[in-house]
């Protein structure tokens, strides 16, 4: 049985009983085109974890390849996507479904596109696993037992030849780990809530998942915007 894949981090609860957290508006710098990997861009869309530059501009969360030299991550979380507000689209601002990657407003700045981002800082959010996992994650119980774990952001592009590519991002399972030495983007906090509808032996995996390091943070304060 296959799972469905659904796409981006889509948010489940708050860690502390409370409702959604406050949801910010970020923008968008002008032109801005989203790197997926490599020479590869993509659109933003709802789902996409972003992290703030420092000029204030919602980029691309890049995946958990960028480590420091002790395997900790140097970019961190700010946030989730849920909407865009405000996007230059054919010479007029509206809402739109997704950021189209380069749009250019330029200085003027009641044209600039707008970002609506749910914070990451205690959120927990579900991802699905980009494959399937190797003969030793391939059930629940074996799942469940990852939890604890850290894992690292994929993306997997996808509707490249559609006027909305999309960076897809997922949970890479072969990239999980337990190590005490070795940090990821992602800390497993349990399974996905398809419960029974779950083939743990396919890819599509459901997880939950809390980001290990945010940007917003009342706990940890960094002198880098990038969390360098």
């Amino acid at each position: 049985m296959a799972n469905t894949h659904r796409y981006g981090f889509r948010f489940m609860k708050n860690r502390w009983g409370g409702d959604v957290p406050e949801i910010v508006t970020r923008k968008i710098a002008s032109a801005y085109s989203p790197n997926v990997t490599g020479a590869t861009t993509a659109n933003l869309n709802i789902g996409d974890p972003v992290y703030l530059d420092d000029s204030g501009n919602a980029n691309l969360l890049a995946p958990g390849t960028t480590t420091t030299a002790d395997n900790q991550v140097t970019q961190r979380c700010f946030g989730v996507i849920a909407g865009f507000p405000q996007v230059l689209i054919n010479g007029a601002v509206r809402p739109n479904a997704f950021y189209p990657a380069g749009t250019v407003y330029g200085s003027n700045y009641n044209n600039r596109t707008l970002v609506q981002i749910i914070p990451a800082e205690g959120c927990v959010f579900e991802i699905d696993t980009d494959a399937a996992g190797s003969s030793s994650q391939d059930t629940r119980s074996e799942f469940e037992s990852l939890v604890g774990g850290c894992a690292a952001v994929v993306y997997s592009q996808i509707n490249t030849t559609t006027s909305n590519p999309k960076a897809n991002p997922m949970l890479d399972v072969s990239d999980i780990t337990q190590a005490v030495a070795d940090f990821r983007q992602l800390r497993i906090v349990g399974v996905g809530s398809l419960s029974e509808a779950i083939d743990f032996t396919a890819q599509y995996v459901p997880l939950q998942v809390v980001f290990n390091l945010v940007q917003q943070s009342p706990w940890r304060l960094t002198a880098g915007f990038d969390g360098s």
